[in-house]
């Protein structure tokens, strides 16, 4: 039997936005008024019995209390909605105002959808001026607070109707994995990342520290200059051989910070250390250790395990929480022996010196004689590499990251790699019309999009649930830090609402989701990872967003104090002499650069992380494949992608999209763009692919007399919102259910309530 909370009436039913994940709201007619957070008391309540609760069965070690997580909440109001909201402990919440606590019917009631009980299942009501959140756990409690926040956000902060909802996630695991071992992200952003995610209830940041380039996309045997990475800076002097790159690591002190960050936004950090494959980090620093395709580890070798061993040893006491990622991903075959030892001894290992347990990719080891411990965690990625029915039926527990509707390759797909390109932005659509089906929208008890009658029970009691994964196989140089947050801006609330709501809660209404994506995204309180001016959201497309010119006074040099500003925009320089604009993520300048033939004095982009992008000759008509937007392949002789000579004094336009990159016009005559040459799949098919880059406005100084700043670009679609979504997929099609309803009344805490079961 499935129990659905029947949806009779919601607050955003008016604008046709909808929250995510998706939420079902009942009509309270004992109530005549809802709630008005314009004439409620800027006090939070908080039941002090409920205060010092903190969670004890979900993944981190470091479970803020209710108290903590009210204190979150009280700033988002703040940022959100003004005012100055304080928090007050109380033992019987108030008529009034917004009060927080314990969830008040059975808890039990409330479970995953596998049926184990859930410390995030949580309760609004709504009724004569005040609003109670009750959670069934610390964590279900900031949950509920999510919702509210954006149920006000849809209302314009008016008025909630007198309404009560019932809430609880249908999987543990609701997540998102950034590559940080081909790209280095400072803690800044992955601080902002945590804050947006949970927004949208995400319950996971899956950080995979350590990878290299591909070996095949290379050559072997010059392996030692292959890119690779060790994001994770060791304390102790002897394991610091595996680091290349000192100033781009986190310390011990970063990574606490970023874990504790996450934590009191619901989200626990599962740090991943790749080992036996992907790891010339290892290999570099110890090459007696490589087998002949030197990112692998040649797991016979007396000194291999114990290195791996020692590399946790250290970090291990980093990590809050009580399950990690030891990669073992993309191994050879042939060696499945000794691939299956290495697992199970660093499980034994893992558990015994820290209590953890350990995730792995799936991975094909075809042996006769051992297999992988049922105590170790499979993250399905590929089938080929691992079937998730068998490991259903032989017990193992797994998370769902099929690739076909999970990854992403940032910036570039892999085509020609098959058997499932990855795009560039997350592909909303593969969600939305799982199978390319119209309107079977994906949950994680679906992976095989090929055979569609091969897919685990709903609630299958071996699935966790889901990680969707942004993967930087195209290098470092080739995205910046904010365009991984592109890349999975829409993907991150669509695959919460959908692993939240698995096959019992509500759909997506497809119909509206664009418009709500496009209205909840940039809200997302604590964060500003679009980039815009705290004033900026709702700018007039009729006049610049924000202008300066030189005068006598600031001989060239000026504090602007604007910091960043994100795409989509169009910015207009008046440039009479080489000069330098600079902000916290990037700086445009004039300078010198070489190009086949001399050294040419164009204008250059750099990013945070060093990497520079001379502007580059392209033509106009070129990079818009809707196939593979951005990407002009080397086959392609009207762009001859040699930087642009610049001459002074000119008038430079730079228009910006998350889609089409910076591109360039000089005296009004297209000139070229930022971009990045990218190696295609397995070295058959090479690329430039666009570069998105934001606007530095901190500071200016040289021969730079004037700028403006305007919102959007010409011909971008943006209706001028200050907004740019990623190309929208073909596939897309409404969503209608059928349903046969037989309706029951129940009574929680003296509040009907309806209820459906099917």
């Amino acid at each position: 039997m499935t129990v659905r909370w029947l949806w009779v009436a919601f607050a955003g039913a008016a604008s046709g936005l909808q929250s995510l994940p998706p939420t079902q709201w009942t009509s309270n007619s004992t109530s005549s008024t809802g709630f008005s957070l314009a004439d409620a008391p800027k006090t939070i309540f908080l039941e002090s019995a409920f205060a010092n609760v903190s969670d004890t069965v979900g993944l981190t070690l470091i479970p803020p209390t209710a108290a903590e997580f009210a204190e979150t909440f009280s700033q988002d109001l703040i940022s959100l909605f003004g005012g100055n909201w304080t928090i007050q402990q109380v033992e019987v919440t108030p008529g009034s105002g917004i009060s927080l606590g314990r969830y008040r019917g059975n808890a039990s009631q409330l479970s995953y959808e596998n049926g184990k009980a859930t410390e995030e299942g949580y309760e609004i009501e709504s009724s004569n001026g005040c609003v109670y959140i009750g959670g069934t756990g610390a964590r279900g409690m900031f949950w509920g607070t999510r919702t509210l926040l954006q149920e006000l956000l849809i209302a314009n902060g008016s008025d909630l109707p007198p309404g009560r909802m019932i809430d609880a996630p249908a999987y543990a695991t609701r997540g998102y994995m950034l590559d940080a071992g081909r790209k280095w992200y400072a803690p800044s952003f992955l601080k902002e990342l945590c804050t947006y995610a949970s927004f949208f209830k995400i319950s996971e940041f899956h950080y995979h520290s350590s990878d290299n380039y591909p070996l095949n996309r290379g050559h072997n045997e010059t392996w030692q200059d292959v890119f690779s990475h060790f994001s994770l800076y060791p304390d102790n002097a002897d394991l610091q051989g595996i680091i290349q790159r000192p100033n781009e690591t986190l310390s011990r002190t970063d990574f606490e910070d970023f874990q504790q960050h996450c934590a009191q936004r619901g989200i626990t950090v599962i740090p991943e250390i790749e080992a036996p494959g992907h790891c010339l980090a290892i290999t570099k620093w110890k090459p007696e250790l490589a087998l002949a395709k030197k990112d692998l580890l040649n797991l016979t070798h007396p000194d291999s395990i114990p290195t791996v061993k020692a590399i946790w040893a250290e970090f291990l006491p980093w990590f809050q929480t009580k399950e990690v990622h030891i990669g073992a991903d993309e191994y050879d075959a042939t060696l499945a022996d000794d691939y299956i030892n290495f697992v199970n001894e660093m499980s034994d290992f893992v558990n015994s010196t820290s209590g953890k347990r350990i995730r792995i990719w799936g991975t094909n080891e075809p042996s006769e004689n051992l297999t992988i411990s049922k105590d170790i965690i499979t993250q399905h990625w590929q089938y080929g590499q691992s079937d998730p029915v068998q490991l259903q039926n032989d017990g193992y527990t797994q998370l769902n990251s099929e690739d076909w509707w999970a990854y992403m390759s940032l910036k570039n797909d892999h085509t020609p790699i098959l058997p499932a390109p990855y795009p560039q932005f997350y592909n909303v659509t593969r969600t939305m019309n799982f199978a390319n089906v119209p309107g079977w929208q994906w949950e994680p008890a679906l992976f095989n999009p090929v055979n569609t009658t091969e897919q685990l029970e709903p609630g299958a009691g071996g699935n966790k649930g889901a990680i969707l994964a942004a993967w930087n196989d195209n290098g470092p140089d080739s995205t910046t830090q904010l365009e991984a947050y592109y890349a999975m801006r829409d993907g991150i609330p669509v695959v919460a609402a959908r692993a939240w709501s698995g096959a019992r809660g509500v759909n997506i209404t497809a119909s509206t989701l664009t418009d709500t994506l496009a209205f909840l995204v940039p809200k997302a309180p604590g964060q500003n990872l679009d980039r815009k001016f705290p004033d900026s959201q709702n700018p007039s497309i009729n006049s610049p967003l924000f202008s300066w010119s030189s005068d006598s006074a600031t001989l060239g040099n000026a504090t602007l104090g604007k910091g960043s500003y994100g795409p989509p925009y169009t910015l207009t320089l008046n440039v009479s002499a080489p000069f330098a604009l600079t902000g916290p993520d990037t700086s445009l300048s004039i300078g010198p650069v070489s190009s086949n033939t001399s050294n040419v004095t164009t204008l250059i982009f750099t990013t945070n992380d060093g990497f520079p992008y001379p502007l580059r000759s392209v033509s106009e008509a070129d990079g818009h494949d809707s196939g593979h937007p951005g990407r002009i392949f080397t086959n392609v002789s009207s762009s001859t992608h040699e930087p642009v000579p610049v001459t002074l004094p000119a008038t430079i336009k730079i228009t910006t999209d998350v889609v089409n990159g910076s591109r360039v016009w000089i005296n009004d005559e297209f000139k070229g763009r930022f971009e990045v040459f990218v190696f295609g799949g397995k070295n058959t098919l090479f690329s430039w692919s666009q570069m998105a880059l934001v606007a530095p406005l901190d500071s200016v100084s040289g021969g730079l007399s004037g700028l403006v700043l305007e919102v959007g670009i010409e011909g971008s679609g943006d209706g001028g919102n200050g907004t740019q979504n990623p190309p929208v997929y073909s596939g897309a099609s409404r969503i209608f259910m059928s349903t046969s309803w037989a309706i029951v009344i129940t009574a929680v805490c003296g509040t009907f309530l309806f209820m459906a079961v099917m």
